[in-house]
């Protein structure tokens, strides 16, 4: 790299990989768990008892840190905040009952693959300034063809879970299509209110009121005889599926550069699939491994080709700007970098 354009400092990184890695495991091996878990367990049941525990901790963090009046502040942004906890609540229950119904290999990197790809088709409707470049393009093509395979795949039976009714196989897709498109707008809302000046404690805090309630009365509709079933698992997904990831992932985001963090947690869907080798209801799919190996490694292609094109206008918009003052026989002194 040329003078002025050194990246993060080693120390930073160290401090930075580790934790982001920890969030790929941690949401890979929370995929693979609750898929485990949703035998015996009721997705409602498990939802129930692990949001009502993040919301009263996130709650509890907030009130000690005297965040009350941050709290109430937040009224102000009351519609991104009614719109992040319905967000919240569609991802994360669409999230469960489809593990309830797929491979957790499968939903974990279609959850991470049509981010992407919702974003690179839709980006420029939503957004009118954003661009696409061919390269995410074809990236976007291409991950849309091997998710197709790998729905194939749960329909034919050849997924880690064998043959399945197409009844599951087609409930698993809904499922998880609504959780990739929820988790996309989700995004769209934490942006809003972060942009907003909201902190981030606070919006914790009150996201998943929805969650919470509605899971419950999901509960009271359907087997409540069951939910002593779901206190154990439950509190395991409140702590490696949430609780935890987010912290480690705001550690890891501080003291990395944002290709990094893609980059890393683009590794979940591998771990997923590691990890669910160990789940007797599994078994191993050269499939889903073509599949997994296939969509991360063009993920990372896209993140790549998008860091370029940025680093190259971000150096064209330099280049303008000591054009022009040098042409206004200006001193030229070069701008700090952050």
């Amino acid at each position: 790299m040329g003078e002025g354009q050194a990246g993060p400092p080693a120390t930073s990184l160290r401090q930075g990989v580790p934790p982001l890695l920890g969030y790929a495991v941690l949401t890979a091996a929370m995929d693979v768990y609750a898929g485990n878990r949703f035998s015996v367990v009721s997705p409602a049941g498990l939802a129930a008892v692990s949001f009502t525990l993040t919301f009263l901790f996130f709650g509890a963090a907030e009130l000690r840190r005297g965040g009350t009046r941050r709290i109430s502040a937040l009224a102000e942004h009351r519609v991104d905040l009614v719109a992040i906890n319905i967000t919240t609540t569609v991802t994360w229950l669409s999230t469960f009952y489809a593990l309830k119904y797929l491979e957790p290999a499968i939903v974990n990197v279609i959850g991470l693959a049509l981010g992407p790809v919702i974003t690179t088709l839709a980006g420029p409707l939503m957004r009118r300034q954003s661009s696409v470049i061919p390269a995410e393009t074809a990236v976007a093509v291409l991950i849309c063809g091997l998710l197709a395979m790998l729905l194939w795949g749960s329909f034919s039976g050849d997924s880690g879970l064998g043959h399945i009714t197409a009844l599951h196989a087609t409930l698993g897709l809904v499922f998880t299509l609504t959780c990739a498109a929820g988790s996309a707008v989700n995004i769209l809302y934490m942006k809003r209110l972060s942009e907003a000046g909201c902190d981030s404690g606070t919006v914790l805090a009150t996201r998943f009121v929805l969650m919470a309630a509605v899971s419950w009365g999901l509960v009271a509709v359907g087997d409540r005889g069951g939910l002593h079933a779901a206190l154990v698992p439950g509190a395991v997904v409140a702590v490696i599926g949430v609780g935890v990831p987010i912290y480690v992932l705001q550690v890891g985001i501080r003291h990395t550069e944002p290709i990094t963090t893609s980059l890393l947690v683009a590794l979940s869907p591998l771990f997923a699939f590691v990890m669910q080798l160990a789940d007797g209801r599994l078994s191993f799919s050269a499939l889903t491994l073509v599949g997994v190996l296939g969509v991360v490694a063009l993920v990372c292609l896209g993140v790549l080709a998008r860091a370029r094109r940025s680093a190259a206008e971000a150096g064209a918009g330099s280049q303008d700007t000591v054009s022009a003052t040098d042409a206004g026989g200006q001193q030229n002194v070069p701008s700090e970098q952050h």
